[in-house]
């Protein structure tokens, strides 16, 4: 059994070719073999699953919009979901690296990406606020089970998660991070250098470059989804469009 699985999360119609073009990128970035899925409220492919709806009802058009994403936390709804390994990313991503990278690391605790292009006083200024959250959700890696608590905790208590939180990257930091010690939370986070983002640079202070590429990171998170300013695609920029 192939134990890597690599796992995206679509809904909607703005990102209709962005599954594909991710797919193209795992392949020409994994030298590991690996499967592939995309829960998807639409599935056309082999490799598509139907999303679930039963959180739909607690959806409010400006909280907790992502939650989706949540469902593949509990690997036991998607019993042709094969493997052990998971690997979670968003669709609008530039993979620069091996994928192995991910597969390989040590995996006591779940990972998530620390936005090091935030400035940490300000997140825990902002804490109690429920904004500027150090933590960004576009890669996830796991292993089977590991997050199966946060599938729960979201289940026992949706309505009041889904009225509380704008995003679910702002909950993930009240219940499953701790701001002030970072190395006794649930979650671990990717080292710096892994991850970077094009709107808000790699790591703060010295390195804030925007719309940069970095070719010896792994991954560029072009996250853009919730800023109605920078509501372009990345087949629409030119850097980006040449290594996609």
């Amino acid at each position: 059994m192939i134990e890597n699985t690599i796992v995206c999360v679509k809904w909607g119609t703005k990102y209709n070719s962005y599954v594909e073009k991710l797919k193209l990128q795992i392949e020409k970035n994994c030298s590991v073999p690996f499967n592939f899925y995309c829960l998807t409220d639409t599935p056309r492919y082999d490799y598509d699953i139907q999303l679930p709806t039963f959180w739909d009802k607690f959806y409010r058009p400006t909280k907790f919009w992502a939650y989706r994403k949540l469902y593949v936390f509990n690997e036991e709804l998607f019993p042709t979901i094969k493997g052990n390994k998971f690997l979670y990313l968003d669709l609008d991503i530039l993979i620069h690296k091996d994928l192995k990278y991910f597969f390989d690391l040590e995996m006591s605790r779940p990972y998530i990406v620390r936005g090091w292009w935030n400035d940490i006083q300000n997140s825990k200024k902002n804490y109690g606020k429920i904004k500027s959250t150090p933590l960004n959700s576009s890669i996830v890696r796991w292993d089977r089970g590991q997050l199966l608590p946060i599938y729960e905790h979201v289940t026992k208590n949706a309505e009041v998660i889904f009225f509380t939180y704008r995003t679910i990257d702002n909950y993930y930091n009240h219940f499953f991070y701790n701001i002030w010690e970072e190395d006794k939370s649930f979650f671990n986070s990717y080292s710096k250098g892994d991850v970077y983002s094009w709107y808000k640079g790699n790591i703060f202070p010295n390195d804030m470059d925007l719309k940069k590429i970095r070719n010896d990171h792994k991954i560029c998170l072009f996250n853009n989804s919730a800023d109605t300013k920078n509501n372009e695609h990345m087949y629409e920029i030119d850097d980006i469009k040449e290594l996609w």
